[in-house]
């Protein structure tokens, strides 16, 4: 059995509806900054593009909530 890998400062993507985030992949310009999918409703962004990502989501008339730890 492999070791499991910790990733440190990965930018994640977390929706409240599926639905969401099905949007965010089905448009070419978003979709290339999602590496990917870890369930229905949360992804891993493409380091360095989290501020791409969220330009883009508000250009779809998404309103993100940004958090960081």
């Amino acid at each position: 059995m492999k070791e499991p890998i910790l990733h440190a400062n990965l930018p994640l993507i977390e929706v409240t509806d599926p639905i969401a985030l099905d949007n965010l992949y089905a448009d070419p310009r978003a979709a290339q900054y999602l590496l990917t999918r870890l369930g229905p409703t949360a992804a891993v962004v493409a380091p360095g593009e989290i501020d791409n990502l969220l330009a883009r989501m508000l250009k779809l008339g998404h309103t993100p909530k940004v958090l960081e730890s």
